[in-house]
């Protein structure tokens, strides 16, 4: 699953699970993110993160995912 935003003119910012980590990265640095595991997302360090710039119903999903993912 994958989540998008328009950071500035010229970004966009992405969260995306991979395998068990919440990964995070412009459009323009793919191959150097910032991960976050399952247990930062559900433990709420991205909360406030998430909310200002994706959303309330992206940070809903974006953990509710993570749950399911970790069984």
């Amino acid at each position: 699953m994958r989540w998008e935003c328009r950071h500035s003119s010229a970004e966009v910012l992405y969260l995306e699970i991979l395998g068990y980590e919440v990964l995070e990265y412009f459009d323009h640095h793919p191959d150097s993110p910032t991960r976050w595991s399952f247990a930062e997302v559900l433990d709420g360090d991205l909360d406030a993160k998430v909310r200002m710039l994706f959303g309330d119903e992206a940070l809903a999903e974006l953990k509710a995912a993570v749950a399911a993912a970790d069984g």
